[in-house]
């Protein structure tokens, strides 16, 4: 069984998964893999030379580390891939995203409903300002305007940085409400939530916000569960796969290969407002089904968390919202599911559970009643072809 290397600072849970996917393509070639992270304060370029020598590897995979880039040089001879890095060695392979995919899934969602938009990036990073820019050049191809603002790179993920991203948001407070953020990464989103908190801007009738990486952590412990871009994973290590597996063929392979965005998972920075003033209990309605909507959850959970009597609570949120409780919970279980189906990778076995369905045959008739085809057909048609309600 031949041995790949893979050498990458492991992130987070959403950037695993295309540690996974690679991993997934490389069984299947009969690949094992020994995954090291990097020690920072050694000489780490010493301890690789005696991982090589002694795992004597078929293959080699670096990827992102977060501090100084990665400080070690394959064997010149090793079939070698990077990926979602800027430090690979000039001439390498390198699979990294497709960042302009990311602002324009992030517009399409924001798109809808919107009366004005900002973008907020992180400067001095190159793979941010392709994130903003096409972003922004989506809402100008439909006639709108945006805002655009740049913090300090140490804004992401640096909560010392909320006096930044306050003054940032003070400025954008003249726009017309709501107004829509797309922020180019998940834990930036995550701060300007909890800054506009403070400044008593509500999400989503203040400000509508998108991120991107969909790591479940940063968009459930956000104030307001986060909508995100997700990027496609699945094939971002397939590409690596077959980027790797070539080189070991010795067949030659691209200088890059990009992978995109899978879609948007809605959530509650995304929700539509209401078409009248806002009501508490309505309020607390929709953050419990924006919360729990991928828990088996009914109309009575509802109207609980929302402190009312079944049938006051019930009319009350039509009245407000324009729809019922359950027509609700079923439009966010249809957005995620859409994610989920769009994904290479997609478990059909895992959908019920992870949408909130106690048996995969409710799944399968909601499925059917709302595309008016099964999922297997819908993903063999190609998903995005098709217009369903």
């Amino acid at each position: 069984m031949k041995t790949i290397l893979v050498y990458t600072q492991r992130v987070n849970a959403s950037y695993n998964e295309l540690l996974l996917s690679l991993m997934r393509e490389g069984r299947r070639r009969g690949w094992s893999f020994a995954v090291v992270d990097p020690v920072f304060g050694v000489d780490e370029a010493t301890h690789m030379a005696a991982l090589f020598e002694i795992l004597k590897p078929a293959g080699f995979v670096g990827g992102y580390v977060d501090a100084g880039g990665i400080p070690i040089v394959p064997p010149p001879q090793l079939p070698s891939v990077w990926f979602d890095t800027s430090d690979a060695p000039k001439g390498a392979c390198v699979v990294r995203h497709d960042n302009a995919s990311f602002g324009v899934a992030a517009a399409e969602a924001l798109f809808k409903g919107a009366r004005s938009y900002a973008v907020f990036g992180l400067k001095p990073h190159k793979w941010s300002e392709i994130r903003e820019r096409a972003f922004a050049a989506y809402l100008r191809d439909k006639g709108c305007e945006c805002h655009r603002v740049r913090l300090n790179a140490r804004s992401d993920g640096q909560y010392m940085a909320i006096d930044e991203v306050r003054d940032a948001l003070n400025k954008i407070q003249h726009l017309e409400r709501p107004v829509s953020i797309f922020a180019v990464t998940d834990r930036l989103s995550n701060i300007i939530l909890m800054t506009a908190e403070s400044l008593g801007i509500k999400c989503p009738h203040d400000i509508r916000v998108v991120g991107v990486d969909d790591n479940e952590i940063d968009c459930m412990g956000s104030p307001v569960t986060l909508s995100s871009v997700h990027p496609d994973w699945a094939e971002g290590g397939r590409l690596v796969a077959e980027a790797l597996d070539l080189q070991m063929r010795g067949e030659k392979t691209e200088r890059e290969y990009l992978y995109g965005a899978a879609g948007v998972t809605r959530r509650a920075s995304t929700r539509d407002v209401y078409r009248r003033p806002r009501d508490e209990h309505v309020e607390r309605g929709l953050a419990f089904i924006a919360a729990e909507f991928a828990s088996p959850i009914g109309v009575s959970d509802v109207v609980a968390a929302m402190g009312c009597s079944c049938g006051h609570g019930e009319l009350r949120f039509r009245e407000e919202t324009g729809k019922s409780i359950l027509e609700t919970i079923a439009d966010m279980r249809w957005e995620r599911l859409n994610v989920l189906l769009r994904r290479r990778d997609a478990n059909i076995a895992e959908l019920p559970r992870m949408c909130g369905f106690r048996t995969a045959s409710a799944l399968r008739q909601f499925f059917r009643r709302r595309a008016g085809m099964s999922m297997t057909d819908w993903r063999r048609r190609g998903a995005k072809e098709i217009d369903v309600k």
